[in-house]
Formats: C-alpha cells, sequence, structure tokens
C-alpha cells in the first residue's frame, strides 16, 4: 500500500503548485518590503556612499559632539560681549536750563552718559551774559566725588531711569523734544 501522496499524484500536484505559488507571493511581498526599506534608507544615509546604519549613526553623533562644542564656544564668546555692552555707554539723558537766571532762551545744558553699571561722565555746559565755562564730573556706580549741581543730580537721576520725564517737565521744566 502506498502512500496518499502517491495514490493521489493529481492532488499532489495541485498542493505542490500551490505552495510554490504561495511561497512566489511571499518573496514577492517581501522584495517589496526590502525595496521600501532601501528607500528609506537612502533617505537617511544618503545616496553618495554604501554605509551601514549604525556607522551613520556615528558619524551624526560625532557631528552633534562637534556642534555642541561649538556652542559652548559661542555662549562664552556672548558673555564676553555682554560684558563689553555693559561697559559702554549705555543711558544718557539732557536737560537744559537758565544757571543764571539772567538769559532767555534756556541756555545752560548738562548731559549725563553712564554705562549699566552707573559709570561715567556728566559734562556741563554753563552760559552767562559774560563767559561760558563747561564742567565734566566722573560718576562712579551712580555717585561723584565733586559736588553735583541740582540739574546735574535730576539729569543723572534721568539717565539712571530714577526720574521720569513726566515728573521733570511737572516740575517747571521743559521736556526734551
Amino acid at each position: 500500500m502506498g502512500t496518499f501522496f502517491a495514490e493521489n499524484l493529481t492532488i499532489s500536484f495541485i498542493f505542490a503548485i500551490a505552495l510554490a505559488v504561495l511561497a512566489l507571493l511571499l518573496a514577492g511581498y517581501l522584495l517589496l518590503k526590502l525595496a521600501r526599506l532601501r528607500r528609506g534608507q537612502q533617505v537617511v544615509l544618503g545616496d553618495a556612499s554604501i554605509r551601514d546604519i549604525i556607522a551613520h549613526s556615528c558619524e551624526l553623533q560625532d557631528n552633534v559632539d562637534a556642534l555642541g562644542e561649538k556652542l559652548r564656544g559661542l555662549a562664552g564668546r556672548l558673555e564676553q560681549s555682554e560684558r563689553r555692552v555693559d561697559e559702554c555707554l549705555m543711558f544718557r539723558s539732557v536737560t537744559r536750563y537758565d544757571a543764571y537766571r539772567d538769559l532767555s532762551g534756556m541756555q545752560s545744558s548738562s548731559v549725563a552718559l553712564i554705562d549699566a553699571g552707573f559709570s561715567g561722565i556728566i559734562v556741563s555746559a554753563i552760559q552767562s551774559r559774560e563767559d561760558a565755562r563747561i564742567y565734566v564730573k566722573e560718576v562712579r556706580r551712580g555717585e561723584s566725588k565733586e559736588k553735583l549741581s541740582p540739574e546735574e543730580i535730576q539729569v543723572l537721576k534721568e539717565a539712571m531711569g530714577l526720574k521720569s520725564m513726566a515728573s521733570t517737565a511737572a516740575g517747571g521744566r521743559p521736556p526734551l523734544g
């Protein structure tokens, strides 16, 4: 007595063809999946060279590390620039007044030029009918070694942001225009 397949040769032949077709369909499906995977890899890895994903990810990590180093260098340079900017003359104020009450037109003026640490100078030009005088006074951290006139105190406070222009105008002095 023979086996089932030997006795039913037609059924065996159909079964073998069905298995072969199924294997071909599976192979085609896997080939399509592999083609999609390769297209995806080309998007990530690029077309220039053939390499594996691990080598590519290591290269990307090296690039990120190098970028981090450059960023830390830029942060240091930014701190230096901020320190230099803080030392620049950043705030200023000007006020005009009649120093001797004998001239019309408010011919005298004081100018404060200070940095972020409230250090700088106050320049005052005092005008009278007979002469003109210019005074320069140094300011360190908002204080002056020389005695300041009321107008110089006002202009320094304005430059430091301690007195607004509205209160200056209310005090009888015209706002700058």
